[in-house]
């Protein structure tokens, strides 16, 4: 039996220590949370059925999340002679608190992006496999590619607003649940070291200012000389 949240539900989850990068970095645990923030509550069964895993391997990861705070009960349906037990996201914010344990933060977003950049390759491969090439409608929204170069402040800013933008664009639609799937994937950050390697040991020790990021992979920062995004468009059937 899945044991209690020991975490209450709330709108924002903290990511402070190497355990709370633990619910993120796994490549299931990434698909189910992304399943329930697209689609909504579901149960066990149905995730595994959409991520094409058993719904014994999908309860015990909706376990870990569960306990971690991540995901929530919502609702038991019977279904036979059974109760089954419906699972949907819990906090809808996920910020770093970049000041209890800075070197555990820095080691985790590595962490996140490794597993995040894996899950999204493996969703792209899913939607060219059985197709000779790359469908026309795909061939109109597929975009892959880098961005790397000096911003202003100005220009800095723009580009975390028009984030935003696309993350506020993915949640109104999310409420009208119609529409096709799609998945972004990104990374925003400065390059500051990389434009001036004595920089690192210049301001080792000073204190960033603060950032933020979002379930949905957005990262916020605010120092900045030299910035870069990245992201990943594409269109999956769900």
């Amino acid at each position: 039996m899945v044991k209690q949240s020991r975490k209450p539900a709330g709108d924002t989850f903290h990511i402070r220590r190497r355990e709370d990068f633990d619910l993120f970095c796994s490549p299931i645990r990434a698909a189910i949370l992304e399943y329930l923030v697209a689609f909504g509550p579901m149960p066990a069964r149905e995730i595994a059925a959409r991520i094409g895993r058993s719904a014994a391997l999908v309860h015990h990861h909706v376990g870990i999340l569960l306990r971690g705070g991540l995901v929530r009960e919502v609702s038991r349906v019977k279904r036979g002679k059974h109760l089954e037990r419906i699972f949907a996201i819990g906090p809808t914010n996920w910020l770093y608190d970049f000041q209890t344990d800075p070197k555990a933060i820095a080691e985790g977003m590595l962490r996140i992006a490794r597993t995040w950049g894996r899950h999204s390759e493996r969703l792209l491969t899913s939607a060219f496999q059985g197709s000779e090439g790359i469908a026309p409608r795909m061939q109109q929204f597929i975009t892959i590619r880098a961005e790397t170069g000096r911003l202003s402040e100005k220009s800095a800013a723009a580009v975390r607003e028009h984030l935003q933008a696309i993350r506020r664009i993915f949640e109104e639609d999310r409420t009208r649940s119609e529409g096709e799937f799609y998945q972004i994937f990104w990374s925003y950050f400065p390059l500051e070291a990389a434009a001036n390697p004595g920089a690192r040991r210049k301001t080792r020790g000073r204190q960033g200012a603060a950032a933020q990021t979002d379930g949905q992979g957005a990262v916020r920062g605010t120092e900045t000389k030299k910035k870069t995004k990245k992201s990943v468009t594409k269109k999956t059937s769900s």
